[in-house]
């Protein structure tokens, strides 16, 4: 959840959206996080934490049985 959180709040709203993160001279560079990257870390945020967390649970269920 908390990455979902970091991901729709601080990275697209904060950074994206508002002049908080605008440092300048760097104007330029936006965005900073650009399209194969940003696709990425979404993809790993929605598919790839929840995916794992499930394979460390069935594993931990095997390990304490």
């Amino acid at each position: 959840m908390m990455g979902l959180f970091d991901r729709i709040f601080i990275d697209w709203y904060w950074v994206g959206k508002t002049k908080a993160w605008i440092i300048e001279g760097t104007e330029d560079l936006m965005p900073y996080i650009y399209g194969k990257t940003l696709w990425f870390k979404w993809f790993g945020t929605l598919i790839g934490s929840p995916v794992l967390s499930a394979i460390l649970a069935a594993v931990m269920t095997f390990i304490v049985r």
